[in-house]
C-alpha cells in the first residue's frame, strides 16, 4: 500500500474502492490487475490516483451523492495522476473509475 504524504507531513485518506462489474463478459483472456488506489486530501483539495501500471489510463467521474450531478469527468494516466477537486461544493461524492478492460470501481468521499 502506498500512502500519499503531504508537504506538512499529514497523510491523505485512502478511498475504499469496490469493484462493481465488468461491462462485457466476453473476454477469453485473463484481465490484469488494474484496480488503482485512490487518496483524497481535503486540505489540498486533490484526489491522487495510483495505478498498477497495467492500464494506460482510467476514466474518472465524480458525482454528488445528494443531487447525482456529475461535476468532473476526465481521463487520467494509468500509473499516477491527480485531480483538482477545489471547485467541488461541500457534499458527499461518489467516484467511478472505469478501465480500458471494462472494469468499474466505485468509492465515496466527503468534500468539506
Amino acid at each position: 500500500m502506498c500512502v500519499d504524504i503531504n508537504a506538512d507531513g499529514s497523510a491523505a485518506a485512502q478511498i475504499n474502492l469496490q469493484k462493481k462489474k465488468v461491462k462485457d463478459g466476453h473476454f477469453d483472456q485473463p484481465i490484469p490487475d488494474v484496480e488503482p488506489e485512490v487518496y483524497y486530501d481535503n486540505d489540498a483539495h486533490e484526489l491522487t490516483i495510483v495505478g498498477t501500471g497495467f492500464a494506460s489510463y482510467y476514466d474518472v467521474e465524480i458525482m454528488s451523492v445528494t443531487t447525482s450531478t456529475v461535476y468532473i469527468s476526465t481521463r487520467v494516466d494509468g500509473s499516477y495522476d491527480t485531480i483538482d477537486v477545489s471547485s467541488l461544493p461541500d457534499d458527499d461524492y461518489k467516484i467511478v473509475i472505469s478501465t480500458l478492460y471494462h472494469n468499474i470501481y466505485e468509492g465515496y468521499f466527503t468534500n468539506y
